[in-house]
This record gives C-alpha cells, sequence and structure tokens, in this order.
C-alpha cells in the first residue's frame, strides 16, 4: 500500500487540536527553488536621499548582544549592521571580499598572511589593530559555541604591526569551507570596546549603524552612523551602505502577530508571516498596495534522525528504522507543519547548495515511497515489542505538528510514540545523551552540501564527540570527510555518502520551507545576506532614487 494519505489527513486533525494550523497546511503546496542573489560585486555609496526608518520582525529575541554569542537565526540578523568581519562571503559558496581586510595570502599550510585596511574605526572611533583581532577571535573561541566549532583549526595571531599579522592554524584548512569560517564568519571589534562597553547589552562595532537602543525582549533600534570609515572608499560594497537613517529591530515571537504589526504599520518588513497571513500582502490580496512579497528557499533542512545507539534506543536496529522510514512521507509532514511553500527534501539537505545531486528526486527509495506494506514488513522483521518511541523535537509549532503527524504515520503500522517537546539547548543536551529514540531537527550551510553532513555527523566537530544519531559507525567517518574535504569532494564521493546514509536508514531530510518575506513598496530593491537575511542599510527605497 504505497502513497498513503489517510496518515496526513489522521495527523493534520491530531495537529489543529493541538495548533490549529492544520487547515492551511493542506493547502501548502511544494514549490520550485528560488534563489535570492546576495552577492556584493561592485563599488557602493549611501544615498544623500535616506529614507526615514524601517521596522524589521525578528522571531527571537537575541537575549545577548555580544559579537560572539552564539548564532540563534533570525536573532541574528540585527548584527549585520553594526558588525563587520574580516571579509565577506560574496553570495552563497561565493568568494571572500575585503571588508576590515584588505587581502590575505597563503604564506605556508598553516599560516595566512591578513593586510588590515588603515583606517577601520568602530562607533566609538576607536581604530581597529592587528592586536584587536586577536582579542575579538579569542574571545569566540573561549565562548565555546557552534562557531567556535567552526573555527577550530584557527590558532593563534602573530602581529606584525598594527595593520598586518599572521593567522596561524591549528593545522591545514582541508575542509571545504574551513577558510570561509574563519575569514569569513567572525565579526572583529576592538578590545577598548570591549572595555568600555558591556557588549552584551550595548554593542560597539565598525559596520554602518550604531545601536542606540536596546529593550531586552522587545526591540533594537540603530542609527546610521555619519562616520562611518568605509563610506566614500572605492572598496565600500552595497552590504556596507547606508540608506536608511534608522532601522528598528522589533522581536516578534508569535506569528500571527506579524500580520498584524504590517497591518497597523508597527512593522514595515518580516519574514515571519504566518502562512494563513500571507495571501492579503501578495499581488492582488486587500494590502498588495503598500506590501510585496519575496520567496526563497530556506537553507535550513527538517530531518528526523532515530537513536542509532544501541543502549540507548530500539531504533538501533535497522528493520525498525527501515519500518520508520518506509511509513513516512516528506510532502505530507511538510504540509502537516503548516508552513506556507516548501521543497521536497531528497537527501539531507537542498539543492540550494553545492554538491547536490538532482537524480537523488527520483531514486526507487524512501524519499520518493511511502509504503506501509513494505514497513509493516520490516516492523515483523525487527525486535520492536511495543514499547512507545519517545519523539524529541523543539518547542516551536511546526516541529510539533511535524512530530504529531509522525506519530499518526506510525500508529498505522503498530508503533506506539510519545511526544517530548524541548527548548532548544535541553533538546541539544538529550541528544548528546541519547536521552530519545526519534528526533526532529534542523542544519544549514552557508555554502555546500556536504557542510550540513559535517555539522550532523563528523565526531571531531564539536566540542563533545558524538553524531546527530549517536552512532558509532566508522564507515560514516570514513565516507564522510571525503565529502566535506578538499580535493576528495567529488560527485561520486558525495553521492556515496548519500546512499550510504540511505541503505542504514541514518536520517530522512523532510523537507525545506520556503519563506515569504513581506516588504513594503517603499522598498524598490531588496538587500540580502547570504543567509537570505534583509540587510536594510544596503536596500534602495524611494526616496534613494529622488
Amino acid at each position: 500500500m504505497k502513497k498513503s494519505f489517510v496518515s496526513v489527513m489522521l495527523a493534520a486533525a491530531m495537529a489543529a487540536s493541538l495548533f490549529g494550523t492544520s487547515a492551511f497546511a493542506e493547502e501548502a503546496g511544494e514549490s520550485t527553488i528560488p534563489v535570492r542573489n546576495s552577492a556584493y560585486e561592485g563599488t557602493f555609496h549611501s544615498a544623500e536621499n535616506k529614507h526615514d526608518s524601517i521596522s524589521i520582525s525578528m522571531d527571537i529575541d537575541p537575549g545577548n548582544l555580544s559579537p560572539e554569542a552564539a548564532a540563534n537565526g533570525g536573532g541574528t540578523m540585527w548584527k549585520w549592521e553594526v558588525y563587520e568581519r574580516l571579509f565577506e562571503i560574496n553570495g552563497l559558496g561565493g568568494d571572500l571580499i575585503p571588508t576590515v581586510a584588505e587581502s590575505y595570502e597563503k604564506i605556508d599550510d598553516t599560516t595566512y598572511r591578513i593586510k588590515l585596511f588603515e583606517g577601520v574605526t568602530d562607533s566609538d572611533g576607536n581604530e581597529i589593530h592587528s592586536s584587536d583581532v586577536g582579542y575579538a577571535y579569542d574571545t569566540l573561541i573561549a565562548a565555546g559555541n557552534r562557531m567556535s566549532g567552526d573555527i577550530a583549526k584557527y590558532d593563534h595571531i602573530e602581529v606584525i604591526d598594527d595593520y598586518n599579522f599572521d593567522m596561524i592554524m591549528k593545522e591545514p584548512l582541508t575542509g571545504l569551507s574551513d577558510l570561509s569560517a574563519i575569514l569569513g564568519q567572525p565579526f572583529v571589534y576592538s578590545e577598548k570596546a570591549a572595555q568600555d562597553h558591556n557588549l552584551s547589552v550595548d554593542p560597539c562595532g565598525t559596520g554602518p549603524y550604531k545601536v542606540t537602543e536596546y529593550q531586552s525582549g522587545s526591540s533594537i533600534t540603530m542609527e546610521a552612523r555619519d562616520d562611518y570609515w568605509a563610506e566614500g572608499t572605492d572598496h565600500q560594497t552595497r552590504r556596507q551602505t547606508a540608506n536608511v537613517q534608522k532601522i528598528i529591530y522589533r522581536v516578534v515571537q508569535e506569528p500571527s502577530q506579524n500580520a498584524v504589526g504590517l497591518t497597523t504599520g508597527e512593522l514595515d518588513e518580516s519574514d515571519y508571516v504566518a502562512a494563513q497571513d500571507i495571501a492579503q500582502f501578495e499581488e492582488g490580496g486587500a494590502l498588495s498596495d503598500k506590501y510585496y512579497t519575496d520567496k526563497v528557499l530556506n537553507n535550513l533542512t527538517i530531518a528526523l534522525f532515530p537513536n542509532a545507539d544501541p543502549e540507548k534506543s530500539e531504533c538501533s536496529d535497522i528493520n525498525l528504522r527501515a519500518a520508520i522510514f518506509y511509513a513516512l512521507d516528506g510532502t505530507q509532514l511538510a504540509q502537516a507543519s503548516g508552513v506556507n511553500d516548501f521543497v521536497r527534501a531528497s537527501t539531507l539537505g537542498n539543492a540550494k547548495f553545492v554538491g547536490y545531486q538532482s537524480k537523488w528526486e527520483t531514486e526507487d527509495n524512501f524519499y520518493n515511497v511511502q509504503d506501509f506494506d513494505l514497513a509493516k514488513d520490516y516492523l515483523s522483521k525487527s525486535s520492536y515489542d511495543g514499547k512507545s518511541l519517545v519523539i524529541a523535537c523543539n518547542t516551536d509549532a511546526a516541529s510539533n505538528n511535524v512530530a504529531v503527524a509522525i506519530q499518526a504515520m506510525l500508529a498505522q503500522i503498530g508503533i506506539n510514540c510519545q511526544i517530548s517537546a524541548l527548548e532548544g539547548n535541553i533538546l541539544d543536551q538529550e541528544q548528546v545523551a541519547g536521552n530519545y529514540d526519534l528526533m526532529i531537527t534542523m542544519m544549514a550551510s552557508d555554502d555546500y552540501l556536504p557542510i550540513v553532513w559535517q555539522r550532523w555527523f563528523s565526531e571531531d566537530f564539536h566540542s563533545v564527540s558524538h553524531t546527530i544519531n549517536n552512532c558509532a559507525d566508522p564507515k560514516i567517518q570514513e565516507l564522510g570527510e571525503k565529502t566535506w574535504t578538499v580535493g576528495s569532494s567529488t560527485d561520486e564521493n558525495i553521492d556515496a555518502f548519500h546512499e550510504y546514509m540511505v541503505e542504514n536508514f541514518y536520517g530522512y531530510g523532510l523537507y525545506s520551507e520556503c519563506k515569504s518575506s513581506v516588504l513594503p513598496t517603499f522598498v524598490t530593491d531588496a538587500c540580502w545576506n547570504f543567509q537570505d537575511m534583509i540587510v536594510p542599510g544596503g536596500c534602495t527605497y524611494v526616496e534613494n532614487e529622488a
């Protein structure tokens, strides 16, 4: 019995009773793959006629405004206007372009010589010197968050003079994104600013905007600097312009309140409008005279992982994992989640990333076939004894909806489940401890598909040695390292890793959301970073064209 839709109707009904979103899930459709242009080529300068202000929605309270604070999705979008990096990544998987640093040169396998631009100053007037870069990087490493893992091969900086230094690595940079992560991800700032400010609540960076007010849990307000160091230079990028005078980031954690804020004028732009509210802002909608929408494929892939630790879960049984996977369907789960548009996954990642292979979309496996009869056959061969499996997930509505839908689908083949919804950091702790049977999680990359896999499966990537599914399978490391290492990341090796994941039922990529951003008509050309977050200062406004 293939492709049964009874399961999704049951799941949707259950989701409706708990979360009230299934009516819109039924209307959600699978989308094509829209990708935004986030490149920064060319020289740009801030417009003389600035737009007065723009109010942007954030779905997460930043909590900590420190430049080395852990990434938390939309809660970091404000940093792009206040802090800068040595280099910017020029679009998804793009080259490094000068920002605070003018150039870099590889001296040997572990040494990179960096030259800073002279006259780079923060909003206090402190000039950035080589020693400041060392301070910022060392502070980030000490923070011990995921970004610290991204730059784990960084060791220290040897100062040559105020504007030149050698960055020393612990080992050669063999990973696909090692160099871009180390040179293009950490924010740099002055040690003096860290001494004079409590950066967790009072930021001080080198970017084109300065924070003027922060209300914890509510908003971040910033104004364009009139002393911005890069203004008028021949290397100023679009990302470094200030075409609007004031930017207000407002924390809106309840999705339905985004439409309310846009309707009342409290918000001008939002990436988080609920699926049921988006139509009024689209072409022909009731508010299309004031707003328009821009759709993009999210770089996050929602995935399900069975706990493969034999001491912790029955899901260490490959037959049980196979039964679970063949009972599920990514399209139906995306529909049940309540997202507006989506692209069903065909691997642990999506087609946005370098390395993706379109042939995966038509392979004869669980990604493309939901088969309850086959699932029941696998279940009969497993050691499953009727015990209730724990589905761990985050507390957001979409994750809960997916968990409910999975619970309903698995019930149809005789597998009982209970849902454990946990806050992000607690969920991470439970994953490491192995206190779950199935886990719904998500992961992204800023460039290559194998980097998504590395973040999930490399035992060397995290400070605590583990894989996302707690599987002690050396073959994963052997095949994986070939995909995320320079020189061996061939199509053949990438396909081999994908096939090994499929054959062993180690993980099931479900879907990636296509998010619709709502923008005001006074923004005539939106500027996006390579993570698909809006950069308000780089947008073009009606006044700019006057």
